[in-house]
């Protein structure tokens, strides 16, 4: 793959210097993992620009096919990221469960739905381990490029490490059309169902599990985002939350 264009990045708040801060991490990690060579921007160059501004310099793919299915390509490429950086921890001890935890005691006040939700997850996970990786944090159509048979995967400020391993198959599935309808969510969650099994075939990935992995994730998005409803996204997804009887497996 020839990578021979170039974005400049540049940061004009706090909140961007930290994502640019956060991809340029990430990016020179990932430049050492061969699997993933020719999938994901090269870092050329980080600096601070005259007016003080931080700013990255970042390889892009000549691809411009965009796809809405979750293709077997998508599959692999998540599958290699996961191992990437990876570990097998009970819930409570990933850096998920933590961030959760964190996010939920930095609210002005108490959301009886959110509390209520991360108990359920903390609930159903409590005698589980299981795998936690790495997750580019906005895997959807808008940061992907096809280049052949190949994917290349750009804008990695919202990575992170120890994520849920649905996270990302989910987040392809449902950000698209902000997905409220509970038969919808219900063939996501078969997807990643069929993902788990695939990647990673040493866990045990009863609906129980699958249930509660796809509660930490809506849970998740609506967290990062603020929890305010105004917010398309975290409107639907409080939806989902409040209707979780009808999907969450007994």
């Amino acid at each position: 793959m020839s990578l021979d264009l170039r974005l400049v990045k540049t940061a004009k708040d706090a909140g961007a210097a930290k994502r640019l801060a956060r991809e340029a991490l990430w990016l020179r990690e990932l430049a050492r993992v061969r699997s993933l060579e020719g999938q994901l921007p090269r870092l050329i160059e980080q600096g601070t620009d005259a007016a003080g501004c931080p700013y990255l310099v970042v390889s892009i793919s000549p691809g411009t096919g965009e796809t809405r299915a979750f293709t077997g390509g998508h599959a692999r490429f998540l599958a290699t990221l996961g191992k990437a950086r990876f570990r097998t921890t009970d819930f409570e001890h990933a850096g998920k469960c933590q961030w959760l935890q964190r996010s939920l005691e930095a609210l002005p006040e108490k959301i009886p739905l959110l509390q209520d939700a991360y108990y359920d997850c903390e609930t159903a996970l409590l005698y589980w381990s299981g795998p936690y990786v790495l997750s580019q944090g906005d895997f959807a159509p808008w940061n992907i490029r096809t280049f052949g048979s190949q994917l290349f995967v750009f804008d990695w400020g919202e990575a992170h490490a120890d994520a849920s391993p649905l996270d990302d198959v989910l987040h392809y599935l449902m950000i698209q059309r902000r997905l409220k309808s509970v038969p919808l969510l219900r063939r996501a969650m078969s997807r990643a169902h069929e993902f788990a099994l695939a990647a990673y075939p040493e866990w045990s990935w009863r609906p129980k599990v699958i249930g509660a992995l796809t509660l930490v994730y809506l849970l998740g998005v609506i967290l990062h985002r603020g929890s305010e409803r105004s917010d398309p996204v975290v409107d639907a997804y409080w939806k989902l939350l409040e209707k979780r009887s009808a999907w969450m497996p007994a």
